[in-house]
């Protein structure tokens, strides 16, 4: 029930409708509207904005009085707004989440997404160090950097190799850190697979193949599937 309390919240809070961004179009709408800058920073708000933002927050914790949770709950809400194309609305989220607790590491994985949605893996970068040098033990974080570093691979794999190797190996060593940490996550399972096939280590993109699928296969697709075959040739069991 709290849960609907606080959605009826952020409803008469903003009212906008969805939109995906360009980063062209971001920096416009940004500019215009602070709500859509990570933290507000650089941009000054007036006594109506943060008079806004404290009945906001007070509103909230009348409903979840834990300021972790509810700002867990918004970071959530943000994703789930940015999985569904609506990037403004993410935005808001996250940086309510902000507002409620500014010290929830996980914020930066919000900010970090909105910006991979944006195309722009530099800055998407800098969110999840950000929140990785605050909770260095954040399973998730490391696994956003990682996938953020492998996105870079692929980007640089055709014309600048040196480069994209790099990035390759400090997408797996991160990859292996997170699986050291959980090894039930099936998608590390996964890319650790995907990382060990584009290095030709065919041994460990198969074991991590199995292991992903004994998890469940979590994204693994048939098309991966049918390319380690391709490549690697499946050991005997």
């Amino acid at each position: 029930m709290r849960l609907v309390i606080l959605a009826f919240l952020l409803l008469c809070a903003v009212a906008v409708n969805a939109q995906h961004l360009t980063y062209f179009d971001w920096q416009k709408e940004s500019f215009r509207d602070i709500r859509l800058i990570p933290r507000y920073e650089g941009r000054q708000k007036n006594a109506d904005m943060k008079a806004s933002d404290s009945a906001f927050v007070a509103q909230t914790l009348a409903v979840i009085p834990s300021r972790r949770e509810a700002s867990d709950h918004l970071v959530d809400l943000g994703l789930a707004e940015l999985a569904k194309g609506d990037m403004k609305s993410a935005m808001f989220r996250f940086n309510q989440a902000w507002l409620v607790e500014p010290d929830n590491a996980d914020i930066n994985r919000g900010f970090g997404a909105f910006f991979v949605a944006l195309d722009r893996n530099t800055e998407a970068a800098k969110f999840y160090r950000d929140g990785l040098e605050a909770d260095s033990t954040n399973i998730r974080m490391m696994v956003d950097l990682a996938t953020v570093f492998l996105a870079e691979y692929y980007t640089n794999k055709n014309e600048q190799h040196e480069k994209a190797d790099q990035f390759l190996s400090v997408a797996k060593a991160m990859f292996e850190r997170a699986w050291t940490k959980d090894r039930t996550n099936a998608e590390v399972a996964f890319k650790l697979s995907v990382c060990n096939l584009r290095k030709g280590q065919c041994a460990e993109a198969w074991k991590f193949h199995d292991l992903c699928k004994a998890l469940g296969g979590g994204s693994m697709s048939e098309s991966y599937v049918e390319e380690l075959k391709q490549k690697c040739v499946p050991p005997t069991h």
